[in-house]
């Protein structure tokens, strides 16, 4: 049995396990929260149809409709994330990735106080052969990276599409922060500038491992705008 109670990555390891415990809760929470929603929901609902109820409540009870509607929205969309399945292989669009993605983070980037943007072709189509749900843990690892790059600083998280005739490629752009490891040893495994029970430093290296899987590359470049992530994958037939 190894030891590594000494080992550098120790911290490391004790962080990933916590994650992975949190996950485990967070399936039972997700559905209590839901439960709890759908009772809001239909309170909201009933309160609406009274003939008594006072004028001044009408725009409270619609506020607390929509937000009610937004928080299942957001509940439905980790789920569909940590429910999907990681055998299934078929035509994936990259687009709807880097969209749903983006709705995944929006909470976390805005109180980061950083701003996103999807930048596309709208006549260009980016279809990928793979697993759907991979390819966007391995986009979600590169978002995350973005953020923690430019955790304090401000700035805004660039994806860009990009397509050729044999790839299709996704660039997540940090516009606001910098390199602070040198770009091959950042996909290293338990490589991180931060602290290990705030990242375990698996982001990078898992992104290059799930693109790698389905033929493709993850580079990491500097850039006028900013350090550039760029997963390429070749396109679906």
């Amino acid at each position: 049995m190894t030891d590594v109670s000494n080992a550098p990555g120790r911290d490391a390891l004790v962080a990933l396990n916590r994650a992975a415990t949190a996950a485990r809760l967070l399936s039972g929470v997700v559905h209590d929260v839901n439960n709890a929603l759908q009772v809001i929901s239909g309170t909201v609902e009933l309160l609406q149809t009274r003939a008594d109820l006072p004028p001044t409540m009408a725009p409270s009870l619609e506020r607390l409709g929509r937000q009610t509607a937004r928080a299942a929205t957001v509940l439905a969309d980790v789920q569909q994330f940590t429910r999907a399945s990681l055998l299934d292989r078929g035509r994936v669009n990259l687009r709807e990735v880097a969209e749903h993605s983006l709705t995944l983070r929006a909470f976390s980037i805005k109180r980061a106080n950083l701003t996103s943007r999807l930048q596309a072709s709208e006549t260009q189509q980016f279809y990928v052969q793979g697993n759907r749900a991979q390819l966007q843990q391995a986009l979600l690892n590169l978002i995350m990276n973005a953020e923690q790059a430019m955790a304090g600083r401000g700035g805004e998280i660039l994806l860009e599409l990009e397509t050729d005739e044999t790839s299709a490629s996704i660039h997540v752009t940090d516009k606001g922060g910098g390199l602070t490891i040198e770009p091959e040893r950042a996909f290293d495994a338990f490589v991180s500038s931060r602290d290990p029970w705030e990242s375990a430093g698996l982001g990078l290296w898992a992104a290059r491992a799930i693109t790698a899987e389905h033929g493709g590359t993850v580079t990491l470049q500097t850039s006028p705008e900013g350090p550039r992530a760029t997963m390429a994958l070749p396109k679906a037939a």
